[in-house]
């Protein structure tokens, strides 16, 4: 039986770990029918991929950016949270040979706080604008915050999140950059931030005599780690966490979508991702840790 093929697709794509945790996955569910690689696809170029490139093979995508608007404008169907942001980081083949569209970043960030004791923030915060800045406020909004504080160098970007969040009956209040500190006064707070503009933030942060601390911070970050921003509310006493949990969340709804699982083995994929990247917690927990418990056979992919 030939394997059924997957892979993550995005421009740059090299240094994705998707492969990693997808793998992982594969290894500790002994599914041995299924490959993942990796594709650089640039934008305006997914639907030529799919049609006329390696994608013709591609049972299911990862879709990272610049990507994810177009794999939302070429589906067939697509799910309630792509249809909400427009956006969809999941690419399921259907049977005529069409496209289910799905996004699990929202799921990925509302796991990640809530393993972190996030459970129902009345305020939330993000940092920065663009695709993952959306998929933060959503997050937050699922999680119940009714007020999203926002600040992004680019203050006029922030219109698609307010409009996000008042279209679920939220209320959000900008927060001019140079006072960006501020939104750490929420419960729950996301960066979405780049690593260079983190840094330059970091700095700034550091030097306050007392910055605030939220409940907690995601930080999207995770190379290297801890990331800037991170790393400044850690040292003051404040819960971090970090950008693999997310990605690891992530990848276990696209596991259960592609391989048609009930749940994806997510701490051994996050310790697969941390080895990878040279910080493994001894702590966690290995293949050969789990090697004892019930694995789930493959299943016909949905």
């Amino acid at each position: 039986m030939a394997p059924r093929r997957f892979a993550v697709v995005g421009s740059p794509v090299g240094h994705s770990l998707s492969p990693v945790l997808h793998r992982a996955a594969y290894a500790a569910l002994g599914v041995a029918d299924a490959e993942y690689a990796r594709h650089d696809v640039s934008a305006g170029a997914l639907g030529s991929f799919l049609t006329d490139g390696p994608g013709r093979e591609l049972a299911g995508l990862s879709v990272t950016m610049p990507c994810k608007p177009e794999a939302f404008a070429l589906a067939a169907e697509v799910d309630d949270t792509s249809r909400m942001l427009g956006i969809s980081n999941t690419l399921l083949r259907r049977e005529d040979g069409t496209w289910r569209a799905e996004n699990h970043d929202v799921h990925g960030i509302v796991a990640t706080l809530r393993d972190h004791g996030a459970e129902a923030p009345r305020t939330g915060g993000v940092l920065g604008s663009g695709a993952t800045a959306l998929s933060a406020v959503a997050a937050l909004l699922e999680l119940g915050a009714s007020m999203i504080l926002l600040s992004a160098r680019s203050a006029e970007k922030l219109v698609p999140l307010e409009e996000l969040a008042a279209r679920q009956g939220a209320r959000t209040r900008r927060i001019p950059w140079e006072d960006q500190h501020e939104v750490l006064a929420a419960d729950a707070v996301v960066s979405a931030l780049a690593v260079e503009g983190a840094r330059s933030v970091a700095a700034r942060w550091a030097s306050h005599a007392e910055l605030p601390l939220p409940g907690v911070l995601l930080d999207v970050l995770y190379d290297p780690w801890p990331a800037p921003l991170a790393a400044v509310v850690a040292d003051a006493g404040g819960a971090v966490a970090d950008g693999l949990e997310m990605l690891a969340h992530q990848a276990d709804m696209q596991l259960r979508s592609m391989l048609g699982i009930a749940e994806a083995p997510v701490p051994l994929m996050l310790a697969a991702a941390r080895r990878e990247l040279g910080h493994a917690n001894p702590e966690e927990p290995t293949v050969r840790d789990v090697g004892d418990r019930p694995r789930r056979g493959p299943c016909s992919s949905r």
